[in-house]
């Protein structure tokens, strides 16, 4: 997102009838350094905070050792199951120049805001290190790929582009990875007149045999990375695409595999294109410690999202803190509060999964108006009719966002499972994955019907899995 993203679309957006119906329906040092040249606000907050806020930690989180890595193994299943050719392959026709629309300045509507051509939840089967691309429309399973060339890495964040043409990966033991969703996207590396990429579930293929897997990025000085998520950039309307798109992350080192040390935290913003890191901030231990409470070690920076204006915002799992790194300038600042999940709103306003809102004006939290009880911590996420919806005993519920009013609860299958992966895709419909089984829950916004694949691998899921986030407020300029 440049920095003139948000003037540049408002100005757009009463032309754009695709997205007037959206809303309808409903380089930092170890230190501080002098005064004025420090990236850190004058006004943030350092107090340590209460604790985690959710109750129960992530007992799972980080295990290096909890996976089988041979799940997945593309030999398991049949060869042919969603295979559109004998070769295993994809065959596609290359466009020509001029059928790129390039120069014409007409973009569809729905290519800003709007009607999507394609949606797909991206969910991290994290002890199998794989991540699923599940189609929302269809509820098939149409890909299945490893998220780090060792087949390692226990995947969890997962976040999707503004477009949806691909998503970005993040290893609990370090490592971003893009691979895109569109298949015209991807890269015939082997000159073999086709795209050579995951069929489904049983064709988990090597990392580096699968054409759709666009880069990765190690971090290898670093021992811990969860959080990740896309900037939207800024639109083309004469090549009718997103350009100049990035990705913010956050690290922990000097820790084990999955946790960190009394380093601090880094925070990393990459080209989305090429995955090359273009800024890093060094956060020291304390301003904002990696670690839990006053031991030496902790799971760090924990969820990420953007806002508006392609600003960061993070939670420290364990710190009771949260974190915002402005776009244009990178400057930090620190907040108290915050629990388990984060979400932004189209407003531009933080959440936590209690679900409490966060003003940045007055640096206060403020609680919903009715019970909506946790269950061990979720994410969560706004949909498209100004609802905030967090896991609750029995299933998922929300929470008005501009009146605070809890409103229904949606129970699930399973029962009191924790439906740690809440998210919601860009038709408006929310997901559910529970923690640790085999399933996913798509949930209707207006009749509450539950329809739901089963086909995972001890998903742990978290974050902007459907890109729904990123489309709210992208879509959604705050007016006034």
């Amino acid at each position: 997102m440049s920095p003139t993203f948000k003037s540049q679309l408002a100005s757009r957006l009463p032309a754009i009838p695709a997205c007037a119906l959206l809303l309808a329906s409903p380089a930092c040092g170890d230190d501080r350094g002098a005064e004025g040249d420090s990236p850190f606000a004058s006004g943030e907050t350092h107090s340590a905070g209460d604790g985690d806020g959710d109750g129960d930690g992530d007992p799972g989180d980080g295990d290096p050792g909890d996976g089988d890595p041979g799940d997945g193994d593309p030999g398991d299943g049949d060869p042919g199951d969603g295979d559109p050719g004998e070769s295993g392959g994809f065959k596609f026709d290359t466009l020509e120049p001029t059928d790129a629309g390039a120069g014409t300045g007409n973009c569809i509507a729905g290519s800003v805001c709007g009607d999507a051509e394609f949606s797909y939840v991206w969910i991290a089967n994290s002890n199998e290190n794989t991540v699923s691309k599940l189609n929302t429309r269809t509820m098939q399973e149409e890909g299945r790929y490893r998220t780090r060339p060792d087949g390692g890495g226990s995947p969890s964040r997962t976040s999707v582009s503004v477009d949806g043409r691909a998503v970005a990966i993040a290893n609990r033991q370090v490592g971003i990875t893009k691979i895109w969703a569109d298949l015209a996207d991807c890269e015939d590396k082997n000159n073999n007149g086709m795209i050579d990429t995951s069929t489904g579930k049983f064709d988990v293929r090597p990392f580096d045999q699968d054409e759709c897997i666009a880069w990765h990025v190690g971090f290898p000085d670093m021992s811990v990375q969860r959080p990740v998520a896309w900037t939207s950039g800024t639109y083309n309307d004469v090549t009718c695409q997103w350009d100049d798109q990035k990705i913010w992350t956050a690290t922990g080192s000097a820790g084990s595999p999955g946790q960190c040390g009394t380093t601090g935290i880094w925070v990393h913003r990459l080209n989305g294109d090429t995955g090359e890191v273009e800024d890093t901030i060094h956060i020291p231990h304390a301003v904002a410690p990696c670690t839990i409470g006053n031991i030496g070690w902790g799971l760090g920076p924990y969820g990420a999202a953007v806002d508006n204006a392609g600003n960061l915002w993070f939670y420290i799992w364990a710190q009771s803190k949260i974190v915002r790194v402005d776009y244009e300038t990178l400057a930090v600042q620190v907040f108290a509060g915050g629990s388990y999940g984060i979400t932004v709103d189209s407003q531009g306003r933080p959440w936590d999964d209690a679900p409490r809102r966060f003003n940045l004006d007055t640096q206060q939290w403020q609680s919903p108006i009715g019970n909506l009880p946790g269950s061990g911590g979720s994410g969560v996420a706004e949909d498209l009719q100004g609802r905030i919806w967090k896991a609750t005993t029995g299933g998922i519920g929300w929470v008005d966002m501009e009146t605070m009013v809890v409103g229904a609860t949606v129970l699930l299958p399973e029962g009191n499972m924790n439906y740690r992966g809440i998210g919601v895709d860009v038709d408006g419909f929310i997901w559910a994955v529970p923690l640790g089984g085999t399933t996913a829950h798509k949930v209707d916004p207006d009749t509450y019907e539950v329809t739901t694949y089963s086909g995972l691998n001890a998903p742990y899921t978290y974050s902007d899995m459907a890109g729904g986030q990123l489309s709210n407020v992208t879509c959604n300029v705050p007016q006034g």
